[in-house]
């Protein structure tokens, strides 16, 4: 029994020595490290990366008189630590019916675990649509519009993977001519994934997973 406490011991010990030796292999990390790793079910992902959110909603304008479909896609990036968000949505009253457009970009908040992404968004958005207008003789006319304005949003995900899950976007949009308010069922698609765990991972601040 002694000499099997010993043997473990030693191994300890020797164990101890290798990791001590990796990490002063181990590069110095500033503050901010655009490859800097973390390791989540034996895999590598990136903490500092960018994301996808597209999906099918509902909103409501004010410049027609029936609650719109929407559909739209997000483009969320880091520029170091600061998150922006680019974005197109379309809107009408049916998915391949639209009479609405706009195109934004914003800056915002983001929080990410293994569990879940939120983000909220603010900032500038360009619009044009057309709406239907109806003279004395009730024969229809087109009025064509466009405008600039804000807008906010708020996104809460649920993932499945690190990289990928679902969740719900709230937003609303105002301008001088225009407003809006709605949700969107978003999908997640992150590109975080760097790889599976290796015996050493430079690029990973500690060997540990969360």
């Amino acid at each position: 029994m002694k000499k099997l406490n010993l043997v473990l011991l030693f191994l300890s010990g020797c164990l101890s020595l290798l990791s001590q030796k990796q990490d002063s292999l181990r590069p110095p990390m500033p503050d901010y490290y655009r490859k800097e790793e973390i390791i989540v079910n034996s895999k590598r992902y990136r903490i500092h990366n960018s994301y996808l959110t597209f999906g099918p909603g509902f909103l409501s304008n004010n410049l027609h008189n029936q609650s719109s479909r929407a559909v739209g896609i997000d483009f969320q990036f880091h520029i170091r630590k600061q998150h922006f968000q680019f974005g197109v949505m379309m809107s009408g009253p049916n998915f391949s019916s639209n009479n609405d457009v706009e195109a934004k970009l914003g800056y915002g908040y983001r929080k990410e675990t293994k569990s879940y992404n939120l983000a909220a968004f603010a900032g500038i958005n360009y619009f044009t649509g057309v709406r239907t207008l109806y003279d004395t003789a009730d024969v229809p006319i087109p009025e064509y519009y466009s405008g600039v304005g804000g807008y906010a949003c708020i996104q809460a995900v649920k993932k499945f993977a690190y990289d990928f899950g679902l969740g719900a976007e709230l937003f609303a949009e105002v301008s001088g001519r225009r407003g809006v308010f709605g949700f969107k069922i978003i999908a997640f698609f992150s590109g975080a994934y760097r790889g599976p765990k290796k015996n050493y991972n430079p690029n990973v601040r500690a060997e540990y997973s969360r």
